[in-house]
C-alpha cells in the first residue's frame, strides 16, 4: 500500500507566472522507495488552514537527472496549487506518497522507434518525463512534440523544451500551436483539434510511421487525439494517455446499474491487518473505509490517479468510472475503490497487492 513519506522541498522555481515547478529532496534511505517510471506521478500531502489536502501531480524530471521534481499548475478556486505558487519555500516538509500511475512503455536502449506525443497545458507535465528519459535511455530513438496552449507566456517548459532541441538535434523536434496569440502561419493557430491532428497525420509524420503515442491534456483534447490517431489506423496497444482532473473539478460517473441501500458485510486488507466492517452498498468502498478512520491511500477520489486502487479477493464490485486502470488490471480483479460499490452481501478487498 502506498504510505506517506516527509520530503523536504529543495527549491520552488517559478516557470510562468501561474506554475512553479518543485523539487523534492530524497534522502538515500528512501532512494529505492521513490524510483520512479518516466509519466508517473507523486501525490502531495500537506494541511491547509486546518484540512488535510491531497493532490496528485505528474513528475516532470527525466530519470536518469537523479532528481524529483513536479510542476503545479494554479487553477482558479484551487487551494493546493495556489498555495505551492504563493507560499511553498524551500525547507517546508510535504507528505508524499511513491510515484504510481501507469503512463510509459518500456525501453530498450537498441530500438529504433519513433515516439509521438500530443500534449496541452499542464499536460506536458508528464510527457516532459517521458521526453527526457526516453531520448536517454534509447540513443536512436526519435521524438516529435505537438504542444498546444493558449499564449507563449503561458507555456510550461518552452526554454527546457529549446535546450533539448539543442541537445538532441537530430532525434528531437517540437511544435507549438497557440489559440490566443496571433500568428503569421495559420497551421500553428489554434488548438489541438481533430482537424489539427489530421493536418498533422497528413504533413509531417503519417500513422504509420508512430511506434508509440502519448496524449495529454483536458479531456475533449485526448478524446479528438485518440479518435484521429484510430482513424488513422495507428493501433491501441500503440497509443497512451493520460487524463486527470484539474484541482476542485469532479468526474462524473455514469448512473450505477445497482442501486440498493442494503448492508454489505466487508473487509479490507491494510498492511497485512483485516478490518471488518458493515458498510452500505450505497457508499462507495474508499468513503467507507475513511469514514472508519482507517488509512487507506488515495488523492483525487475521480477514479483517475489509481491511487486508491485495491483488489476484489471475494464478493462483487461495481466500478462505475475508471480512467486510469489498465484492462488487464481490471481483468485481473483491481478496482479504483473511490468508485467502486460492493453489489454482494459480503466482499473482501485488498490494498496490499
Amino acid at each position: 500500500m502506498l504510505k506517506l513519506h516527509e520530503l523536504k522541498v529543495a527549491s520552488v522555481e517559478k516557470n510562468t507566472p501561474e506554475t512553479v515547478v518543485v523539487t523534492l529532496d530524497l534522502p538515500d534511505a528512501l532512494k529505492h522507495e521513490f524510483e520512479y517510471k518516466q509519466g508517473q506521478h507523486l501525490t502531495l500531502c500537506k494541511t491547509i488552514e486546518g484540512e488535510d489536502l491531497r493532490r496528485s501531480y505528474s513528475i516532470c524530471s527525466g530519470v536518469a537527472e537523479a532528481k524529483l521534481q513536479v510542476a503545479i499548475r494554479r487553477v482558479e478556486g484551487g487551494r493546493f496549487s495556489t498555495f505551492a505558487n504563493e507560499n511553498l519555500l524551500a525547507g517546508e516538509i510535504l507528505n508524499v506518497m511513491a510515484p504510481a500511475g501507469h503512463f510509459y512503455v518500456d525501453l530498450d536502449p537498441l530500438s529504433e522507434r519513433t515516439y509521438v506525443a500530443f500534449a496541452a497545458g499542464s499536460g506536458i507535465t508528464p510527457i516532459m518525463s517521458i521526453i527526457k528519459t526516453t531520448l536517454a535511455a534509447e540513443p536512436n530513438a526519435r521524438f516529435m512534440l505537438f504542444y498546444g496552449n493558449r499564449s507563449k507566456l503561458s507555456t510550461i517548459f518552452i526554454n527546457e523544451l529549446a535546450f533539448l532541441k539543442n541537445q538532441y538535434m537530430e532525434r528531437f523536434t517540437y511544435w507549438h500551436f497557440l489559440s490566443q496569440e496571433d500568428l503569421e502561419i495559420d497551421f500553428f493557430k489554434g488548438r489541438l483539434d481533430a482537424g489539427k491532428v489530421k493536418d498533422i497525420l497528413g504533413k509531417i509524420v503519417p500513422a504509420d510511421q508512430i511506434d508509440h503515442a502519448f496524449v495529454c491534456g483536458p479531456d475533449a483534447m485526448i478524446d479528438a487525439v485518440v479518435g484521429t490517431l484510430v482513424g488513422a489506423g495507428l493501433s491501441g496497444d500503440k497509443i497512451h494517455f493520460e487524463k486527470f482532473l484539474s484541482e476542485g473539478q469532479k468526474a462524473v460517473a455514469p448512473k450505477r446499474a445497482a442501486d440498493t441501500s442494503s448492508l454489505t458485510a466487508m473487509t479490507l486488507i491494510i498492511d497485512g491487518d483485516e478490518v471488518n466492517m458493515n458498510a452500505s452498498k450505497d457508499v462507495a468502498v474508499l468513503d467507507a473505509a475513511l469514514d472508519m478512520g482507517l488509512d487507506v491511500p488515495f488523492a483525487c477520489k475521480g477514479g483517475v490517479c489509481c491511487t486508491c486502487r485495491a483488489k476484489v479477493l471475494e464478493g462483487t464490485v461495481e466500478m462505475v468510472l475508471n480512467q486510469g486502470l489498465e484492462p488487464e488490471e481490471v481483468a485481473a480483479g483491481y478496482v479504483l475503490t473511490c468508485q467502486s460499490f460492493v453489489t454482494s452481501d459480503k466482499a473482501v478487498l485488498s490494498f496490499d497487492e
